[in-house]
């Protein structure tokens, strides 16, 4: 059976790790990169890891697996009825066809956004962290996991960096953990600036309903904008990502969907932990295994400068803290999330036991 992928990151790749073994696999990839780390981009940005390390996997490893990688191809449409892939370097016959398509940075949507840049792919890391290393500072728009770890790392290096958010809470917690987080990386010298409105940009600043915040290095850092373009194009149905279901399947006939880019009652996943485990089941599914994806669990990880955050579960509505580093939230005397700050074990060991429905020690 040939299961061909369009993409080739956490999520393209994962997938065909795990079916390379028993199935004809390919990758069509437009970028002429092998598969690299983009959460990692932040600490390339600061100046903490060579670009070298941001490449998981040595030269000659796809051929290892016996993955085709097709670099510089871009998919262009699907043929359903043939079920064929129509690239830009000829036409791909598939049995099964999985979009790992990722998503693409969302931009502002305000006048001067052309002095504004974003950063999702490798391009946009050395842009910015040439800027950088000119300019010695950096304004950073948003308030969600991307912009956090961008200026948690650019500040621990030394530069000034200004963070402008338009809500009043980072991440989406409530203002108790959100003021946790602000206050460890003010101590390692972020500026925030939240609630408050980027009304325009130009070459030396940001205007706000606030004021004018200098700076003429300015990143967008929230939001995606997932890639469902060759979806729509062939006649697959779409909402703000590529529609599935409970199986990642999507409304064409052995067409499947997994990561940034797929669409499950409403929600976008988006995150690298998420595409990664996304392709684990799916694997086990094409194998035969039976398996199952718990969308309405959400987990993740990431790390501001020096500081680890852990996100289990729903981490909104009543809460209350089991230590001084681990809030837990409850519907009734059930346990359902968890904020870890700084221990990521008690985090993974909370998760195992909120997915599991296993008693929490609240006292």
């Amino acid at each position: 059976m040939r299961v061909v992928i369009v993409g080739n990151g956490p999520g393209g790749v994962e997938l065909a790790k795990n079916l390379s073994k028993e199935f004809d696999v390919i990758i069509v990839e437009m970028d002429n990169l092998p598969h690299y780390s983009k959460p990692m981009l932040s600490h390339y940005i600061a100046g903490f890891l060579p670009e070298e390390k941001l490449f998981p996997y040595p030269p000659g490893w796809y051929e290892e697996k016996g993955i085709s990688l097709k670099l510089g191809t871009e998919a262009r449409v699907i043929d359903r009825a043939r079920k064929v892939l129509v690239t830009s370097r000829g036409e791909f016959p598939y049995d099964v066809l999985v979009l790992a398509t990722g998503a693409r940075a969302r931009e502002p949507a305000v006048p001067g956004k052309e002095y504004i840049l974003t950063l999702r792919t490798l391009s946009d890391a050395r842009r910015i962290k040439e800027r950088l290393e000119d300019e010695g500072e950096i304004i950073i728009l948003g308030g969600g996991f991307i912009a956090l770890e961008l200026a948690g790392n650019v500040a621990k290096a030394g530069y000034r960096v200004r963070l402008v958010h338009r809500g009043r809470t980072l991440l989406g917690l409530d203002e108790e953990l959100s003021e946790r987080i602000r206050e460890r990386l003010e101590g390692i010298g972020v500026e925030f600036h939240l609630e408050t409105t980027v009304l325009s940009a130009d070459e030396k600043g940001l205007n706000t309903d606030r004021g004018y915040v200098p700076g003429r290095l300015k990143v967008c850092a929230f939001g995606i904008v997932p890639n469902r373009e060759l979806a729509v194009k062939s006649g697959i149905h779409a909402g703000r990502g590529i529609l599935i279901d409970d199986r990642f399947r999507t409304s064409a006939r052995d067409v499947y969907a997994i990561g940034d880019c797929a669409e499950y009652n409403g929600r976008i996943y988006g995150t690298a932990k998420a595409a990664t485990e996304h392709a684990k089941v799916l694997a086990n599914l094409l194998l035969g295994n039976e398996d199952r994806y718990d969308f309405s669990f959400r987990s993740t990880y990431f790390k501001f400068a020096d500081m680890n955050v852990g996100l289990v579960g729903r981490t909104r509505g009543q809460g209350r803290w089991l230590d001084d580093n681990t809030k837990v939230f409850y519907e009734g005397e059930r346990v359902v999330g968890a904020v870890v700050l700084d221990n990521i074990r008690k985090a993974f060991k909370l998760e195992k036991a909120i997915r599991e429905g296993l008693p929490i020690d609240l006292s």
